[in-house]
């Protein structure tokens, strides 16, 4: 008689944690710039301004924290997203020489403008070892002089082992992922690094 009451409530507990899985929310913090960031914009030769577009990824869960890689234990957002994506876009962006901006002056003679296509922020537990995993597809348009002169998309998925896969974890892992598709961006619309 107890085994099955034993096994009754082992069957109610597993049945409370899958329908509540997912339910709670883990919030990123932004993404820190780098302390050189100064340094590097301070020696940049031109602006360049840029307009960001992330509209539909505030407001929403980017991915999950994962419990053994298939249960869903927390949803992960992040409220920052434009200003993370700002500022690993003005360490890109630097390392070829260009100053973003956030509104085009009268000088401007070209304009930039992303959008994030897609994105997602994961968490895997993998019992000894976490996986935390974050992918990007960005698109941009490049304007000279109000014209469309070239587009391009892009994407990047950083991913790395870590003892955990908490919300700093998955923040690097976001912030890589934003740095990298900033560089590949650039780099399609032809903004190369200087040799």
């Amino acid at each position: 008689m107890v085994r099955r009451f034993a096994g009754a409530r082992w069957l109610l507990n597993f049945s409370l944690v899958t329908l509540l899985t997912g339910c709670f929310a883990s919030e990123l913090p932004p993404v820190e710039p780098p302390s050189a960031l100064g340094k590097l914009l301070s020696v940049s030769d031109s602006t360049l301004p840029v307009r960001i577009q992330t509209q539909a990824f505030n407001e929403r869960s980017l991915g999950h924290q994962y419990l053994f890689f298939i249960i869903p234990v927390t949803r992960v957002y992040t409220p920052t997203l434009t200003s993370d994506l700002r500022t690993q876009l003005s360490v890109a962006c630097g390392m070829r020489g260009y100053r973003c901006s956030d509104e085009p002056t009268s000088s401007s003679v070209r304009m930039l403008e992303i959008t994030v296509q897609d994105l997602s922020v994961n968490g895997y537990d993998l019992l000894v070892v976490r996986k935390p995993t974050a992918s990007v597809t960005l698109s941009a348009k490049l304007y000279e002089k109000g014209q469309l002169m070239r587009t391009c998309e892009e994407s990047y998925t950083a991913t790395n082992t870590a003892h955990y896969a908490f919300a700093a974890e998955l923040q690097s892992a976001l912030g890589e992922a934003l740095l990298h598709g900033s560089y590949k961006i650039l780099d399609c619309l032809g903004f190369k690094q200087p040799s």
